[in-house]
């Protein structure tokens, strides 16, 4: 078997992997992988029984993301990194979590491990994210609670009928991010087709969303899914920035939508973007899920 080029159609192996082993991190949860496929590029296979992955985004050099799965993870970075050898002068795994660098270094492998904080992943407390309690939050409960007190909203989940509602408040975000010019083109281009693809592929991708409705219109939404038995993860939130304390409001009635064991709620990197990194700084996470960039030495 070779390294072939990712698709829909391989969801069930992802999930029986995910399944078997539940991600840490955002990165190779299959979603990310097939919406940002035009991006990165993905391409897998399997081996030393785990899903072994690389990107080759265009334009640069191609590097490896962490294996998928329960089987032999060193065995299955280690063929990773070989198999880069013949596409790059300098194997790199990206996005590795700290579990997997812990292996690494308690046997002895030849990578050196560098950490990667622009990509480090947000993981929240959910009941702190439904109910905005305590001093950390009292200033995102103000905003939830001017929302509440001026706004006569509905909120409801995110069906296939929602789509053309959806996708006319992600073209009103991508205005206002040109118009503040707070995102690299190239960049928004890329999310505008990952959002596409997570609203087109909603059933199929077994996301939750919840859209808010403001005087008739849909002037808001968020989608995600259960990523781990303790944990969702967020794939993206959409709204208009002119309304006062709507983000907060999805973010707070999309985790009373979560079941009962969800205890955090993943929510993502910020890329290093400074409005991104402040934003969600600012929702006061419950720890980080540190990533790293692996290069084989001596590759």
């Amino acid at each position: 078997m070779t390294f072939k080029p990712l698709t829909l159609e391989d969801q069930p192996v992802f999930r029986a992997a995910e399944a078997a082993t539940p991600p840490v991190i955002a990165d190779t949860v299959f979603t990310n992988l097939f919406i940002w496929r035009s991006y990165y590029r993905p391409f897998w296979r399997e081996a030393h029984g785990c899903l072994c992955l690389l990107a080759a985004p265009q334009g640069e050099e191609p590097f490896g993301l962490p294996p998928v799965g329960g089987g032999d993870q060193l065995a299955a970075l280690d063929f990773t990194a070989e198999t880069l050898k013949a596409l790059t002068s300098r194997p790199v795994i990206k996005r590795a979590p700290e579990g997997l660098v812990q292996k690494i270094k308690e046997a002895g492998r030849p990578y050196s491990c560098l950490s990667d904080r622009d990509n480090d992943d947000y993981v929240y407390s959910a009941e702190q994210l439904r109910t905005l309690g305590g001093r950390r939050l009292h200033q995102k409960k103000n905003h939830y609670n001017f929302f509440v007190s001026h706004n006569q909203f509905d909120c409801l989940p995110v069906t296939r009928e929602l789509a053309p509602e959806l996708l006319a408040v992600q073209e009103s975000w991508l205005a206002t991010k040109e118009e503040r010019e707070t995102v690299p083109d190239h960049h928004l281009l890329y999310e505008v087709e990952a959002v596409h693809e997570l609203i087109n592929h909603f059933e199929s991708l077994n996301q939750l969303g919840l859209a808010i409705r403001i005087d008739g219109r849909i002037a808001g939404f968020t989608m995600g899914e259960i990523m781990s038995p303790d944990t969702a993860l967020v794939h993206i939130e959409k709204a208009d920035y002119e309304i006062r304390g709507l983000f907060v409001a999805l973010s707070s009635h999309f985790c009373r939508q979560l079941p009962p064991d969800i205890v955090y709620v993943n929510r993502e990197q910020d890329l290093g973007l400074p409005g991104l990194r402040q934003s969600k700084e600012s929702l006061k996470p419950d720890h980080m899920r540190r990533k790293y960039r692996l290069t084989l030495e001596n590759g």
